[in-house]
């Protein structure tokens, strides 16, 4: 595949989280039929994502997704975040999982997964909290039978020596992109009617280029890393979470007291 394609991801899913503006997205989504990845907290106790009152049926609004295609995958188990390790993806500094010896990691995820399997929702995939876990964490999810992880600035996705299949996240809003796989990780909580807005006119611009994880597991399914995979992840790393920071703080240093948002 040598064109670009997208992927939508919406992190923080759980019963307390903006449901106005959630069932906007849905709409849009069931517009230009999308299937995005949506990360499920199974037992969320972090205050920052608690916006709404609870939806009684939240989690047969999540069997509904499921059985609709959409890719449900275990976002954690608490949210709550207990250090301060970047993990291996190096890109956010406080993690759930990071650091934690193999058998407290795996109680966590096992935790996690009973939760869904309760409400009958299968774990298709594993998004961490802030990009943050480690090598413990991934001995653990193949231990639990969970090899699909969403996460990684490559531009194509891959599958390691260990079968796990990874899918990349690289963007937290759409941009053009020549080739690869894109995902746009959103986070909605504190969305306003201007980025819903915005949000309507990405999805169509792009609705013809959107994909999902099962097309992707079918492309994809053994193709290996490559050096240009590295080379990118790593040019992506620089650039979007070394580089822009920083412009970004120093144009804000120059600019008048007065006129800073």
């Amino acid at each position: 595949m040598s064109h670009s394609q997208y992927l939508l991801r919406f992190d923080d899913i759980c019963p307390t989280m903006n449901w106005k503006v959630w069932n906007a997205i849905e709409e849009e989504l069931r517009r230009h039929r999308v299937r995005p990845i949506l990360a499920v907290v199974p037992d969320n106790v972090d205050p920052g994502l608690m916006v709404d009152a609870p939806d009684p049926d939240f989690w047969g609004r999540v069997k509904r997704w499921q059985d609709d295609g959409y890719t449900i995958a275990l976002h954690g188990y608490q949210h709550r975040y207990i250090n301060r390790e970047k993990g291996l993806m190096k890109l956010t500094p406080h993690s759930e999982f990071t650091g934690l010896p193999y058998l407290e990691q795996a109680e966590k995820l096992r935790k996690g997964l009973e939760i869904f399997a309760q409400h009958g929702i299968r774990a298709d995939a594993f998004v961490a909290p802030s990009h943050s876990f480690d090598r413990m964490t991934l001995r653990a999810l193949a231990d639990l039978g969970l090899r699909v992880i969403c996460d990684g600035l490559w531009p194509r996705p891959h599958q390691d020596d260990n079968e796990i299949f990874w899918v990349p996240q690289q963007l937290w809003r759409f941009r053009a992109r020549r080739a690869g796989v894109w995902t746009v990780c959103l986070h909605l909580n504190h969305w306003n009617e201007k980025t819903l807005a915005a949000f309507r006119v990405d999805l169509a611009r792009h609705a013809d280029q959107m994909t999902d994880v099962a097309t992707l597991l079918e492309a994809y399914q053994g193709r290996r890393l490559t050096t240009m995979d590295r080379i990118g992840a790593s040019i992506n790393l620089v650039w979007y979470h070394r580089i822009v920071p920083w412009l970004a703080s120093w144009k804000k240093r120059l600019l008048p007291a007065g006129t800073r948002a």
